[in-house]
């Protein structure tokens, strides 16, 4: 950890969602802050307590409010408070009257830790929203990409440009993963109205999240949903049904679908149902192509046939080479099948167990210039554009 210069109070959980609040006073003056603020019940001062004591005092003077501090280390001192807002804000000022800087925990942690991803892992792991992310994010944390980063700088530095390319597709292989293991899968259901996009919702989160209604167009805005598959954080959208209208309200929906489906990681494509050998039944019919027109180009599609329910058996196998699944929202026909699917669609080669994974926007970006400089075969290139990653010095 670099030598700090300044001493900085940092308040280490949740604004106003703890019954206890920690607030963490870092720097070559903590102990002289906490002393001037604190006074403990035994009449001894903190510089004076040995490490990871837990002292009971009051806080301001004699009689101010009852709390615990703990001396972490030679230089640091942790405050154990009322997890209430005044309680903490009061604890802060006094701490920032005799010289202490405010700063929140994510600067405090990229300030502290030479490591700059072991850092950044550390404070994504707060945002982690699922048990598989959070894993791969540890794996971060204790040192995967750090590692593989330096076997590419070192490779370089031999002139092993093969092996400095191996580490460095290696380190790319799974970026897209990387970036949503905080932030979701946009994943955007569309077709033309009345195709049973939004009972198709429900039925893959698992509860009513969207109004279902035989009338064609019930969907106008945008309907959102968050769930996971196979561990994968996702985030559906159910959008208004695709079809030539001069209806304002209709058309409006429409340009929010298609707008949606221009951030979309993956689109499911719901058909219009068919009589099982192609013809549509619906007032609302488009052409594949014009469908297709609608969808942004090279974004993953899985096409889906909905309301199979409806048909005969002997109609089914003449669309099962059509659709990449049938399904039905109302039986639940398929719908396993699906969730298999978009999980595939997304993820289709997860990383292992302590794989590299970059996970934050910089990492790829230093990462894919340091791939284009190895064909160049300049080490010094190389260095530059991933040492930053390592230190941030």
């Amino acid at each position: 950890m670099p030598a700090a210069t300044s001493t900085y109070v940092v308040e280490l959980t949740p604004v106003g969602k703890a019954a206890v609040a920690v607030v963490l006073v870092a720097g070559p003056d903590a102990m002289r802050a906490v002393d001037e603020c604190f006074t403990a019940l035994s009449g001894r001062q903190i510089r004076e307590a040995p490490v990871a004591r837990i002292i009971l005092g009051r806080w301001g003077g004699p009689d101010g409010e009852e709390l615990l501090v703990c001396r972490r280390a030679i230089d640091q001192v942790e405050v154990h408070c009322h997890g209430g807002t005044a309680a903490v804000r009061s604890v802060i000022e006094r701490l920032c009257e005799r010289g202490c800087k405010p700063t929140s925990w994510h600067d405090w942690l990229l300030r502290a830790d030479s490591d700059p991803i072991r850092a950044a892992a550390q404070i994504a792991l707060a945002d982690a929203p699922t048990a598989r992310t959070a894993a791969i994010l540890l794996d971060q944390y204790h040192g995967a990409l750090t590692a593989m980063i330096r076997r590419a700088i070192d490779a370089a530095d031999s002139g092993r440009w093969p092996a400095a390319m191996d580490s460095l597709d290696a380190l790319l292989k799974h970026r897209a993963t990387g970036m949503h293991l905080t932030s979701p899968w946009q994943v955007v259901i569309a077709g033309p109205p009345n195709v049973g996009k939004s009972s198709l919702l429900n039925a893959l989160i698992g509860y009513q999240r969207a109004i279902v209604c035989d009338l064609p167009g019930t969907t106008r805005d945008v309907v959102g949903a968050s769930t996971a598959i196979d561990g994968w954080p996702i985030q559906f959208s159910d959008t208004a049904g695709l079809h030539d209208t001069r209806d304002e309200l209709e058309s409006a929906g429409i340009e929010q679908a298609t707008a949606a489906l221009a951030s979309a990681a993956l689109v499911l494509l719901v058909a219009e149902p068919t009589d099982g050998i192609g013809h549509t039944t619906s007032s609302y019919s488009l052409s594949r192509a014009n469908i297709d027109a609608r969808l942004p180009r090279s974004v993953p599609v899985v096409r889906v046939h909905n309301k199979i329910d409806l048909l005969a058996a002997r109609d089914r196998v003449a669309l099962g080479e059509q659709y990449d699944v049938l399904t039905s929202a109302i039986t639940g026909h398929g719908i396993a099948a699906l969730i298999a699917a978009i999980g595939q669609s997304l993820v289709s080669d997860p990383p292992a167990e302590g794989a590299a994974v970059p996970f934050a926007a910089e990492q790829v970006q230093r990462l894919e210039m340091a791939r284009a400089t190895v064909h160049n075969r300049d080490a010094t290139a190389v260095v530059a554009s991933l040492h930053p990653l390592l230190s941030s010095n």
